[in-house]
């Protein structure tokens, strides 16, 4: 009796250590891992079970990214790494951790993250003999705030903040280096194709004791936040005099131009009345002058219909616009 217990006690732990060896998953994450350009980062996987720890040194792993081609980011194999067929934009920036296989971390490291690793990455052990050979990881990519001088105004030196690749809706403010918010403009925001935010903002900043102030970026649904700081040469920085100055250089220049104006019309105005009244005067004082212009018109005025031309003279002669000695030429 003792014998057939001891049997079946063997049975059941042969049996349940089989069952384990199927029921190993591997598990991935749910959420994406979100990375700034130029950070290191691990994309994590491992190796899974309910009753015991299962070791991966002597499996073979795969990290792949389907939408690419090559497709290999990572290959290990036999307790060695086989990257002959790597995908070039991952060469020498992948690596796995190696003394915690044992334990069943098959996580990959992943250095100096670029803009262009954003993506869907597939943790895959061929080796296993399970139904769940693999599981996938999302990466977002996400690129520090980038500060840079637009140039100066009379107010004072305009900074621009931008930020992108963020998968959520990000809040940009600009700081002083007490941390105080500085009064800035509108936050532009755009979004791409997939979703991802792209964010700036302007602020016109004056000269402080050490001219240094911070762009921050937060995206308050995964409690992340980046920042930029930056300095300001004083030399940038417009001196009082030569803003008093150049407002009342711009103000001068615009009412000595329509001084101008208005001297030059009225001069105009002027020289025109002027003109007149002294041709009107030479008239009048001059018979002479006044009969060899209008002897000089009466040709052209003879020019015109014989109707025409009469009912001129006559006319004139009525008006009394032409001299006798005139009169009696014609």
């Amino acid at each position: 009796m003792e014998d057939y217990r001891l049997a079946v006690i063997c049975l059941l732990t042969l049996l349940s250590v089989c069952s384990a060896q199927y029921d190993v998953q591997v598990v991935g994450q749910s959420e994406p891992v979100v990375a700034i350009v130029g950070d290191d980062v691990i994309l994590p996987c491992s190796l899974r079970t309910t009753i015991r720890t299962v070791g991966a040194v002597d499996e073979s792993v795969e990290w792949q990214r389907p939408d690419l081609h090559p497709k290999e980011v990572h290959f290990y194999r036999s307790r060695e790494d086989y990257n002959d067929d790597q995908n070039n934009n991952y060469r020498g920036r992948t690596s796995l951790f190696y003394e915690e296989m044992k334990n069943g971390n098959i996580s990959l490291k992943l250095t100096g993250v670029k803009l262009s690793d954003a993506g869907n990455y597939t943790c895959f052990v061929p080796t296993l003999k399970s139904l769940d050979q693999k599981d996938s990881v999302q990466l977002v990519v996400a690129s520090k705030p980038q500060v840079t001088i637009v140039g100066v105004e009379d107010l004072g030196v305009v900074l621009k903040c931008e930020a992108g690749g963020l998968m959520y809706r990000p809040e940009m403010t600009w700081l002083d280096s007490d941390g105080n918010i500085l009064p800035d403009g509108p936050t532009e925001t755009e979004t791409d194709s997939e979703g991802h935010y792209t964010v700036r903002r302007h602020v016109t900043i004056q000269k402080t004791d050490n001219n240094t102030f911070t762009c921050r970026v937060q995206q308050q649904k995964i409690n992340r936040k980046m920042e930029t700081e930056i300095h300001v040469p004083d030399r940038m920085f417009p001196e009082p005099c030569q803003s008093w100055w150049r407002a009342w250089g711009f103000g001068g220049l615009t009412w000595g131009l329509f001084v101008l104006i208005v001297v030059v019309v009225v001069l105009y105005i002027l020289n025109r009345k002027a003109l007149l009244h002294w041709r009107r005067g030479e008239l009048n004082e001059d018979p002479q002058i006044n009969r060899t212009s209008l002897q000089n018109e009466i040709p052209l005025l003879n020019g015109n219909s014989n109707g025409n031309g009469n009912a001129l003279s006559n006319g004139n002669r009525q008006n009394g616009f032409l001299p006798r000695d005139v009169e009696a030429g014609v």
